[in-house]
Order: structure tokens, then C-alpha cells, then sequence
């Protein structure tokens, strides 16, 4: 079956999802949760496509055994229809398919993405990039069920796009790196009003969610070797709440974009502990050589998408032990041992330290050389990695000069050493501040460089590293906070909402706390605490590494991201606290290829 009128197929999928209403949504509201296909007034009408082996050309397809740089067909079955699906391998290297579409007109697009079976109980990780041939760049979907049990097959529908039809098709296209399983094709057509309302603009009142990009996980899985291929990464955050990106270079020095004064990650290594960490260095050569700086491409990209822009640096990323000794190490790093952290008992550290006037030069070297792409702000994410400055000498001696005694014989808890640490951090804040103003005035800027900080969740953890909030958010030397609970060092614990919402009390600084995509847990508590932070006084919400085609770790059905973009419609998030979060399509297999699913299930004799 390649096209049917989806009318008759429709009673027998509502069954998993009785539910749904489909004329109970508004045209607005349906278009900012798209993520069900049967939401759609005229879902009874939806063409499914389910014979994927009339991609073309027919030469990239393969019916037999598996071959290098092809997709293999296979037929397969559910209980309303069959088809064919197309499937390729992690290493197959298959090459990009279009499947003609032959329709018009505007129309929801949504793919079926089988799970890929480990071989026994255990579903593997799987991803594959689609787009309509009029677009540019490609979207990344996966699916993120478990298998049934037992060992069964399942397929996750997911959202692709909403678009005028009219000649065009489905580009179809392996990730890299990734296995994955092809079922169908939906398209559902859109009245006049629907498509209206999916085309305009999202409320710019909720575009008050962050989204923060790791330097490293937006490169090394995906072989990006052109600026489209990057652009992949920021798909859908078009239509999201995100309204501002925190974007990481990687570490203090350590940076992703062609630079004259950094070090790229894996630069010099012959021999890498991990094929991630030498893919992330070739891809880099590779787009370099090719004149794409990723920096540019994301600074741009976020224009394009009118979000902020704001260049983040991880200040304790410098060095790093065995086996990654010869990965993250800063080439100032290696050349200058002596500006490095050392314990109370004389015990070197792999961190430099900001007591060094040397060290603090460097970042502000670092800063002044992106601020060349005009970002919004600069913004320095403290949780990852302290410390920035213990018992060296410049510090020993401020501390002799203050107080008259050795700060390397009082208990490194004494209100001394943690004043004078707070004195000398807020010293470096005031660094930085002071370049960026300078700049600003230099540039002809008419609105002054942000400062945006990732701190740690409670009072005790910011005292204990020198981080005296009140008092910068008081002198103007911070705009954002982002409350982290993922800090080593500290408490590990939620962040205490009333502490800062204290410190803060008084000034313009707005508050971020950071959530992770990939630390989720399942999604109606993801919700909830997003609710909880709102509720305790919280301006937005930052998610860490929002990866579109990422699932929750407890498995539970959905992908991160259908919350993570709706994160600034607080009255969503409360809702799905309380209910729970719309679930996508699932369709179990009864069959694919040779496998008619049983109690009797297969792989059990070898």
C-alpha cells in the first residue's frame, strides 16, 4: 500500500489514544502542539504513505542483502495496513533518497520511525534526517520508544513540518552514526486557518526560555561539513519559547571556531581514547578548511531566528588528567604550570588560577576575540568546573597583607579566606565588565554587553568559591543568573529559589534556572519542576543541550524537546504537571521482514 485516505485506518489508531477529540482544538492552539497528527480538523483525510520504497533514485535502494551506501527495504506490517520500510544501518553510509510526495496544497508532515532492536530486550539509540526538498537544512528525528514486550517493534510518530506541498518531496538522509527504520509518511491536510495560524510568529512574551549548547555535543556526533549541516542542530527552535542562546566555545580557552589565540580540542593528537573526541577534531579540520567558522554559523543563525546571542565560556576549562590529557589541554595551560591552582597543602591542581593577573588576560583575550561577531552577551558557566582560585601565592600574600596570618594554616572554611576570595572574584567580574563596556563604546553599540553567570544552587556553595551575588547584582556586574544544581563541589541539590530571589531583590538581574534535556527524568516531573521555579519567582527557564532528536531516560514515550520549546507558556507547563504530557502516535509491529511477532521471539539460539 503506498497512498490510502487515512479515514478508514483512523478508528483503529485512536484506539491507542481514546482521548482525543479532534475537533476540539482551535486552529492557534493545535499549531503550537502539533505533536499528534489526529489533533488536525481534517486528520480523516491524511494520505498515508507507506510504501518507502519508491524513493528514488531506485539505484540508492536495496532488496536483497545489505549493501555499503544503500537502504535496505523491507516489508513490514501493522494492524491497519502494510508497507515497506527503508532501513540503514550505523555504518552503512547510505545515500540521500527523495520520496515523492504528490500532493498540494498545506499540509502537517509527520514520519513513522520504528524502534532499532539491540538484537534481545533492549532498543538501540537511532536517529535519521528528513526534509522537504525546498528546504535547506534537514530535520533530525529518532524514536525514542522501548521494545514491547516481547521484543517487539514499535513505531513513534513524530512532527516533521508544516508546509505548502506543491511539488515538492521528501528528502530522506542517514545520521551519521546512527541506525534507523523508516516506516511511512503522513500528510495531513490543513484548512485555510490552521495553516494561518502555524505560519504567524509565536507570542514574544513567551520566548523567555534559554537554550544553552554544549562546544562539543553539537558537533562530534553529527560529521557536520558544511554550515547547513550545522544549522541541523537549531531546527524547531524556530518554533519554540527559546528566545535567547547561551553558546558554550567549550572551555576557557578551549574553543570550536578558528582562532588566533585558543586551542581547538584534539589539536596534535595522534592517538585519541575515544572516536567521539577524534571525530569532533576532524570535523572541525574539516569545516575550517572549508572557510566555516561554527561560531558564525550559530551567532548568525540566531539572528536569523531573532533570538539573543550570547558567547559562554566554561572559566575552569583548561586542562585535563589521563586518558583525555592530550584532548582538552590549553596550549597556555601546558606552557605556564606556575599559574596553576594549588591546594592549602601544596598539592598542584589541572585548573588555573584567577588569582593571577596572567590568567585572567587570557580569558579577556578569549572574550575580546569573539566579541568580533557582535554577540548580546558574554557569560561565564561557573558550575562547570571549579575551582578558579585556591591557595597560590598572590592569594596567600593578599591574605597575609589583610589579616596578618598564613591562609595556609586556618581552616579554609574561616570567614577570612572566604571574604577575601569573594573580594579578589569580584575583582575579576569587575574585569570583565570593565572590557566589555570598553568595547561596547568602541563598537558604537548603543546597548551595553550582558553578563551572564551559571552559579550554584544554594548560599553556602556560592560563598564557599567567592561568589557574592547580592553584591554583584547590586554593582551591575551581572544581568542573568543561572542557578545550576549539576556543579561538582557543591550540594548537588535543587536550586534554592528564595535565596536568590533575595539576592537579588532590587536590581534588573533576571533568574534562569538550568534544567537538562538529557536529566529529565520522566516528563511530568520535568514539568513540575519547571512549574516550581516559576511559581518561586523564576523569569524563564535555561535547558541545557536541547537535542531535538533525544528521548526521556526513563523512557517514557515523547521526545524532550515537544516540552523543552513549549518551556515559556507557564500556563502549559502547569497544566502538564498536573495532567501529564501529551503522548505521541505508537503503532506496534505484528511483522518486519521475516519476523512475525510471537511469545516465541527470536535470537535466542546462538
Amino acid at each position: 500500500m503506498h497512498r490510502t485516505r487515512f479515514a478508514l485506518l483512523l478508528v483503529a489508531m485512536l484506539a491507542t489514544r481514546a482521548d482525543i477529540v479532534l475537533s476540539a482544538e482551535s486552529p492557534s492552539s493545535v499549531s503550537l502542539l502539533p505533536d499528534d497528527s489526529r489533533r488536525w480538523s481534517q486528520a480523516d483525510q491524511a494520505v498515508l504513505l507507506t510504501d518507502l520504497s519508491k524513493a528514488e533514485p531506485a539505484a540508492a535502494l536495496t532488496s536483497g542483502r545489505r549493501e555499503k551506501g544503500k537502504w535496505k527495504t523491507i516489508p513490514y506490517a501493522v494492524e491497519a495496513w502494510e508497507g515497506v520500510a527503508l532501513s540503514t544501518l550505523r555504518d552503512t553510509g547510505a545515500a540521500k533518497v527523495r520520496l515523492p510526495l504528490g500532493v498540494k496544497g498545506p499540509h502537517a508532515v509527520y514520519v513513522g520511525v520504528c524502534t532499532t532492536s539491540g538484537g534481545l530486550d533492549n532498543a538501540d539509540e537511532n536517529s535519521v534526517q528528513v526534509k522537504l526538498s525546498g528546504e535547506a537544512v534537514y530535520s533530525r528525528v529518532s524514536c525514542t520508544l522501548p521494545l514491547l514486550k516481547p521484543r517487539r517493534d514499535q513505531i513513534e510518530e513524530v512532527f516533521v513540518t508544516a508546509a505548502d506541498l506543491a511539488g515538492q518531496g521528501l528528502d530522506i538522509s542517514p545520521q551519521p552514526f546512527m541506525p534507523s527504520t523508516l516506516c511511512y509518511v503522513k500528510l495531513v491536510p490543513l484548512t485555510a486557518a490552521e495553516f494561518a495560524a502555524w505560519s504567524k510568529p509565536l507570542p514574544k512574551e513567551n520566548r523567555t526560555a534559554i537554550a544553552t549548547f554544549d562546544g562539543h555535543s553539537w558537533i562530534w556526533p553529527f560529521q557536520p561539513r558544511t554550515a547547513d549541516d550545522l544549522r541541523i542542530t537549531f531546527k524547531g527552535l524556530e518554533r519554540s519559547d527559546v528566545g535567547k542562546w547561551w553558546f558554550q566555545v567549550l572551555g576557557a580557552d578551549i574553543v570550536c571556531y578558528p582562532s588566533e589565540i585558543g586551542t581547538i580540542s584534539g589539536e596534535g593528537t595522534q592517538d585519541f581514547c575515544r572516536w567521539e573526541y577524534k571525530e569532533y577534531t576532524e570535523s572541525l579540520k574539516a569545516l575550517f578548511k572549508a572557510g566555516v567558522n561554527p561560531l558564525q554559523v550559530a551567532r548568525e543563525e540566531a539572528a536569523k531566528q531573532g533570538a539573543e546571542f550570547h558567547v559562554m565560556i566554561r572559566p575552569a576549562g583548561w586542562g585535563a588528567s589521563y586518558p583525555w590529557d592530550e584532548i582538552f589541554r590549553s596550549k597556555f595551560f601546558v606552557d605556564h604550570p606556575e599559574w596553576r591552582c594549588i591546594d592549602r597543602d601544596g598539592t598542584p591542581t589541572l585548573f588555573m588560577s584567577y588569582a593571577y593577573p596572567e590568567v585572567r588576560k587570557r580569558v579577556i583575550d578569549v572574550l575580546a576575540e569573539t566579541l568580533k561577531l557582535q554577540p548580546d552577551g558574554v557569560g561565564f558557566l561557573f558550575h562547570r568546573g571549579m575551582p578558579m582560585m585556591l591557595w597560590e601565592q598572590p592569594f596567600c600574600d593578599a591574605f597575609q597583607t589583610k589579616y596578618g596570618a598564613d591562609a595556609r594554616t586556618v581552616p579554609e572554611d574561616d570567614p577570612r579566606i572566604l571574604e577575601l576570595r569573594a573580594e579578589m572574584m569580584t575583582t575579576v567580574l569587575r574585569e570583565w565588565r570593565t572590557m566589555l563596556d570598553e568595547t561596547a563604546k568602541k563598537q558604537g553599540r548603543t546597548k551595553p554587553y550582558k553578563i551572564t553567570l551559571a552559579t550554584f544552587s544554594k548560599e553556602a556553595d556560592n560563598r564557599k568559591f567567592g561568589f557574592d551575588i547580592g553584591r554583584w547584582a547590586r554593582e551591575g556586574l551581572v544581568d542573568e543568573l543561572g542557578p545550576a544544581f549539576f556543579a561538582h563541589h557543591t550540594s548537588f541539590v535543587q536550586p534554592d529559589m528564595k535565596y536568590y530571589t533575595g539576592a537579588i531583590a532590587g536590581t534588573p538581574v533576571k533568574l534562569y534556572p538550568l534544567v537538562i534535556a538529557w536529566h529529565s527524568g520522566a516528563p511530568k516531573q520535568f514539568c513540575t519542576r519547571v512549574d516550581g521555579f516559576y511559581r518561586a519567582g523564576a523569569d524563564g527557564i535555561c535547558c541545557w543541550d536541547p537535542a531535538v532528536e533525544k528521548g526521556y531516560r526513563d523512557k517514557s514515550p515523547g521526545h524532550v524537546f515537544d516540552v523543552v520549546r513549549m518551556l515559556g507558556h507557564r500556563d502549559v507547563m502547569a497544566e502538564w504537571a498536573k495532567n501529564g504530557v501529551p503522548l505521541p502516535l505508537i503503532t506496534p509491529l505484528k511483522r518486519m521482514g521475516e519476523n512475525h511477532y510471537s511469545r516465541w521471539f527470536p535470537n535466542t539460539g546462538y
